[in-house]
């Protein structure tokens, strides 16, 4: 049992140096490229920085709260355990009274109904305990299913900016291409190899960059988080 217990331990280590490479990698290469791209575009992708450095902020908030909540219900479902454990406890003891003889029939008798009346308390009290137990897990269940709902209108709204700053890009090339239209002017090899570069730009942030965004959603499978590391490799190589 150890020894499966060693394995299980030793594949679970492995696959979080594997997430934790992708993560490094992915971080690094996406930070390269927001340099590249900040050094061509100029203050644009330092807006980006912010916003997803504010949304950042945001879902660290929302996962505190959700931790609280968890910690919270915990507390709780662990007083009520504590509760039932200790109903118990005096229902044996209560169990362990009635077998004890007795110094007058009436006496007995009378304990012996109170002792019933206090084993049917208990049993009322665990059953409401167990009900507690099965309100609190749903509430863990709501809080938990509010959070990854949250986290995917975050991302929605992170891609959707993302597009509508990438769409101001052709808009600043834009008043250049009309100017040497006027003038009857062919742009030159270097503009037209810049505005080339800025559209490969632009079409890479779209297609990539969300991608970074999701990366906390990479699945544990060793197979699948290498499948993504080898597509992250095959975009940066590009």
């Amino acid at each position: 049992m150890k020894r499966v217990n060693a394995i299980e331990s030793n594949r679970e280590e492995a696959r979080e140096r594997q997430l934790s490479v992708v993560r490094e990698r992915a971080k690094h290469e996406a930070e390269k490229m927001a340099e590249e791209l900040e050094r061509r575009s100029g203050a644009t992708l330092d807006e980006i920085g912010r916003t997803l450095e504010a949304k950042k902020r945001e879902s660290s908030a929302l996962q505190a709260d959700r931790e609280s909540r968890i910690w919270e219900c915990e507390h709780t479902l662990e007083k009520i355990r504590t509760r039932k454990e200790d109903e118990e406890s005096a229902s044996e003891r209560l169990r362990q009274a009635m077998q004890q003889p007795g110094q007058g029939l009436g006496l007995r008798q009378s304990a012996t109904e109170t002792k019933e009346q206090q084993l049917e308390m208990v049993q009322l009290d665990g059953a409401r305990g167990r009900e507690a137990v099965m309100r609190e897990r749903h509430s863990i269940e709501a809080v938990r299913r509010t959070v990854r709902k949250e986290r995917c209108r975050q991302r929605r709204q992170w891609i959707h900016q993302i597009k509508e700053m990438n769409a101001k890009f052709p808009e600043q090339v834009r008043p250049l291409a009309e100017e040497r239209k006027k003038k009857y002017e062919q742009a030159t090899a270097k503009e037209d190899a810049a505005e080339r570069a800025l559209a490969a730009d632009v079409k890479m942030i779209e297609e990539y960059l969300p991608k970074l965004i999701s990366l906390e959603d990479i699945p544990v499978n060793p197979e699948e988080t290498d499948i993504i590391r080898h597509q992250f490799d095959e975009v940066f190589t590009q």
